[in-house]
C-alpha cells in the first residue's frame, strides 16, 4: 500500500495512524471522563472552549516556528506538550491543574496538524499527494475506530470489578499517554526535509488564497464547535443508552470512514476535488437538518455515522488541495492560519454549544446545518474554477 513512498513518509503515516487510536479514544472519552469527575455540561465547554482557542493562538505560530526550528523539531515540541497536558488532565488534582492540561493539549493541537500537512506533502511526489493524504487519513481512521471500541467498553468493566466510576474512567483515560510513546520515537528516526526560504514573502495574492481557505472553515469550526463536542453525550440524554451502545456508532463512523477513504482519490481523479468536497458536505448538511427529528437510537446512529463520514472523510482531500496553492515555506503558515480561523470560531462554537444543548437539544443542529451550507457555498464559489486543474 506504502510502497511508492519513501521511508520517512511511511514511518511518519505509521506513527500518526498508531497515535491516533488514543487521540480519537481521548476524544470520545473525555466528556464522560469530565462527568464522572463532577463537571456539568456549562463546565465542560469552558474547558473545550479553553483548548481549542488556546490551539487557534498556536495554529498561528505553527508556521513562524517551522521557519525556525523545521517541521521534524516543531511536531517534537507540540508532542512534548501534548504528554504533559495529557498527564495533567490524567491527574486532574483540581480545576486549575485540569485547566494547565486543556491549555498544553491545545499547543499540542495548534502545532501539530499544519505541520504534519506540509511536512507529509514534501515527502511525497506532488502526483501522490491527494493519495497519500487519503491513505495517511484511512489508516489512522481505522486505529481510530479501536480507540472508541477501548473507551467505550473499558469503564464499565473496571466499575464491574468494584472500582468507583471517577477511579475507572481516569484509569481508561489515562491510555490516552500511549499515544506519544508510539509518536515521539518515530519522530526522532526521520529526517526533516530542507525548507530553503526563512522568511514568506506577504504579497497580496498569498494574503487573498489564505483568506479563500479559511473563512469557509471558520464557519465549518463555528457549526462543528456547536455540536461535535456533545455528540456522545448526546445520545445518552436523547436516547438514554448506555456508553457501550453509544461507543458502537463511533467505531461503525470511524471504520466505514477509513475505509471508504481509501477509494476517494478515485473519486477526485474523475470528478475534481471541489466537486467531491462540495457535494459531500452539502449531504451531510441535509443530514444535519433532519438528524434531531428522528426518533429511535438505531436509525440516530445510522444517519449520525452516515454524516460524520460524508463531512469528514474529504477533509485529506480538502488539505492536499490546499497545499496545492503553496510553496514549501509557506504551507505550515497558510495551513496554520486557515486552521486557526476554524479554531477560534470552534472555540467560540463549544460555549455556544454548551448553552443551547442546556436549553433544546435540537437547536444546535439547525444552527450547525446553516453554518456549514453557507461555508460549502463559499468554498464553491472561490474555487470551482481550479477543480480540473493540476497543481
Amino acid at each position: 500500500m506504502f510502497s511508492e513512498y519513501g521511508r520517512d513518509a511511511k514511518i511518519l503515516i505509521g506513527a500518526n495512524a498508531v497515535g491516533q487510536t488514543f487521540l480519537w479514544f481521548s476524544f470520545f472519552l473525555l466528556p464522560f471522563y469530565l462527568r464522572a469527575l463532577g463537571y456539568n455540561m456549562r463546565a465542560i465547554g469552558a474547558f473545550f472552549s479553553t483548548q481549542t482557542i488556546v490551539g487557534g493562538i498556536f495554529f498561528l505560530l505553527a508556521g513562524p516556528i517551522s521557519l525556525r526550528l523545521g517541521y521534524r523539531k516543531t511536531l517534537l515540541l507540540s508532542a512534548f506538550l501534548g504528554l504533559t497536558g495529557r498527564l495533567l488532565q490524567v491527574l486532574a488534582i483540581n480545576s486549575l491543574v485540569l485547566f494547565l492540561g486543556f491549555l498544553l493539549v491545545g499547543m499540542n493541537m495548534g502545532l501539530r496538524q499544519p505541520n504534519y500537512n506540509a511536512y507529509l506533502s514534501e515527502l511525497v511526489p506532488e502526483e501522490r499527494r491527494h493519495e497519500a493524504f487519503s491513505k495517511s487519513f484511512g489508516l489512522g481512521t481505522l486505529f481510530n475506530s479501536l480507540g472508541v471500541l477501548l473507551a467505550g467498553f473499558l469503564p464499565g468493566y473496571l466499575t464491574g470489578l468494584s472500582l468507583a466510576e471517577e477511579t475507572a474512567y481516569r484509569i481508561t483515560f489515562s491510555l490516552s499517554l500511549l499515544q506519544f510513546v508510539f509518536v515521539i520515537p518515530a519522530l526522532l528516526m526521520v529526517r526533516d526535509v530542507v525548507v530553503r526560504e526563512r522568511k514568506i514573502r506577504w504579497e497580496k495574492t498569498l494574503v487573498l488564497k489564505i483568506l479563500k481557505f479559511s473563512l469557509p472553515s471558520a464557519l465549518i469550526g463555528l457549526g462543528a464547535g456547536i455540536t461535535i463536542p456533545f455528540m456522545s453525550l448526546y445520545f445518552k440524554l436523547r436516547f438514554g443508552e448506555t456508553l457501550q451502545a453509544i461507543s458502537w456508532i463511533f467505531f461503525f463512523q470511524q471504520l466505514a470512514m477509513g475505509l471508504g477513504s481509501f477509494g476517494l482519490p478515485e473519486l477526485v481523479k474523475k470528478y475534481g476535488p471541489v466537486k467531491v468536497i462540495t457535494a459531500f458536505q452539502g449531504t451531510a448538511t441535509f443530514l444535519l437538518v433532519v438528524f434531531p427529528s428522528i426518533e429511535t437510537f438505531a436509525l440516530a446512529g445510522a444517519v449520525y455515522v452516515l454524516r460524520a463520514i460524508l463531512m469528514n472523510i474529504i477533509w485529506p482531500i480538502n488539505s492536499s488541495f490546499m497545499m496545492g496553492f503553496f510553496r514549501t515555506e509557506e504551507k505550515a503558515t497558510a495551513n496554520g492560519i486557515q486552521q486557526a480561523f476554524s479554531t477560534f470560531m470552534r472555540g467560540v462554537g463549544n460555549s455556544i454549544g454548551g448553552t443551547l444543548f442546556a436549553v433544546s437539544l435540537a437547536y444546535p443542529f439547525y444552527a450547525t446545518a446553516l453554518l456549514y451550507a453557507s461555508a460549502t457555498a463559499l468554498f464553491y464559489a472561490f474555487f470551482i474554477k481550479h477543480n480540473g486543474e493540476k497543481r
